[in-house]
């Protein structure tokens, strides 16, 4: 039965349930780039030149499938700002605890394989679409039940992300005919990013309550497609990859599209009775360690531009922040292919996507651009000491990158 959606009746509760759409978003893109980077090249040992072509099929469908999430994170930051809320770019680190979220959504940092892959059918799924529960991703927590009557804003559980975005539509809907369109959302769209800026499909403003409307629809539909869209949907396409490999394994049963990357990898020791893969071995703690402090640097990067007003600025804080990404995608795809750890033979590391402690407005623009350059510089300097191969040519040169923008100077963005 399709759970009841919580009535929203206040801006603070609205900009509750926002905040938690911007995390489990934060965290499927995390998921869906974990699974990428475990990946196999073509012509990486154990791919047949079929097998390889598939491969790189699919390494560009989930990696556009990661870039429609972020541009929701960022629709739903426009979201938020448009009612007053603040852009949020945080979460738990991986995997969350049960019942942070709805029980129906379990996130996982797992490499790509059929659990994975049917896991992620199952979180984009539409209400009335019938898919099971993947192997290893059974709900742990008991549903939440919002109190009724309470002031403190809080969330129910939603069966599917589609739901979330349901209640959130009806939410926007109802506090708008309590309090008026104009007074709920800001009709100049003030500090708000657009795709002009971020770089990132369909990331538009909003300014009344149908652009508001426009922007959860097409979140919603890009996912599951249940208004009929379905072959452009995540859900169609991460099918679409399932019956192409069930096709490759009929004719080799022996067919591993992806290195065994850790499931739930952590940087440091886990707490007593939690399973998880210490990454331990080097120069995989090493490349972890960095590649860690280049995704915080980034979201540092990205949390500023979204609460930047001078447009120069803002546009340079922008493109530093991809190109410290693509730093960090360097070094992830690097530790997919190392060992983790003496205690798990056989498995290889993998990135853990650590969210900084310190997210957030930095109000002095002089003394925020001195700072993420003398971070920028000290990244820089440690993947000069540990990377090698083309793993350092990648992040040297992005780094390089990033650090020439921040300081007005002119960036080699070719590819």
């Amino acid at each position: 039965m399709k759970p009841r959606r919580t009535g929203i009746r206040t801006r603070e509760h609205l900009i509750h349930l926002l905040t938690e759409a911007a995390e489990v978003e934060h965290d499927l893109l995390c998921a869906y780039l974990y699974a990428t980077f475990s990946l196999k090249r073509a012509g990486e040992p154990g791919l047949t030149a079929e097998q390889g072509e598939a491969v790189e099929r699919w390494r560009k469908v989930i990696l556009t499938v990661a870039l429609e999430e972020m541009a929701h994170l960022a629709s739903v930051n426009n979201l938020l700002i448009a009612i007053g809320g603040a852009p949020h770019f945080d979460r738990p680190n991986l995997p969350a605890s049960p019942g942070y979220v709805s029980a129906s959504v379990v996130v996982r940092l797992t490499p790509f394989n059929k659990a994975s892959l049917d896991h992620f059918i199952f979180l984009e799924r539409a209400d009335a679409v019938d898919v099971p529960v993947a192997d290893g991703f059974e709900p742990e927590a008991p549903a939440r039940e919002a109190p009724r009557d309470r002031i403190t804003p809080s969330a129910e559980d939603y069966g599917t992300i589609g739901e979330l975005y349901d209640s959130l539509a009806d939410g926007f809907s109802e506090v708008t005919a309590m309090i008026g369109e104009g007074v709920l959302i800001d009709p100049a769209g003030a500090g708000q990013l657009d795709s002009e800026i971020l770089k990132l499909p369909n990331v538009r403003r909003i300014t009344d309550l149908a652009s508001a409307l426009a922007v959860i629809e097409h979140i919603k539909e890009e996912g599951e497609g249940s208004g009929g869209a379905r072959e452009a949907s995540h859900f169609d396409r991460f099918v679409s990859i399932r019956d192409e490999w069930a096709d490759l394994v009929s004719r080799a049963p022996d067919f591993e599209p992806a290195w065994p990357a850790a499931h739930d990898p952590v940087m440091r020791g886990p707490a007593n009775g939690l399973e998880r893969v210490w990454i331990t071995a080097e120069p995989a703690a090493s490349l972890l360690d960095l590649g860690n402090a280049l995704y915080g640097t980034m979201l540092q990067l990205l949390d500023q531009t979204f609460t930047c007003a001078d447009p120069d600025d803002r546009s340079a804080l922008m493109l530093a922040s991809v190109e410290v990404m693509e730093a960090c995608a360097a070094v992830a795809t690097a530790l997919a292919r190392l060992p983790a750890s003496p205690d798990h033979p056989g498995v290889n590391a993998g990135i853990t996507f650590a969210v900084p402690r310190n997210l957030g407005y930095r109000p002095n623009p002089t003394r925020t651009r001195t700072v993420f350059t003398e971070r920028l510089g000290a990244l820089a300097s440690r993947a000069r000491d540990i990377l090698t191969g083309e793993t350092a040519q990648k992040a040297e040169r992005r780094l390089g990158n990033a650090l020439k923008l921040l300081g007005n100077e002119s960036p080699n963005l070719d590819p």
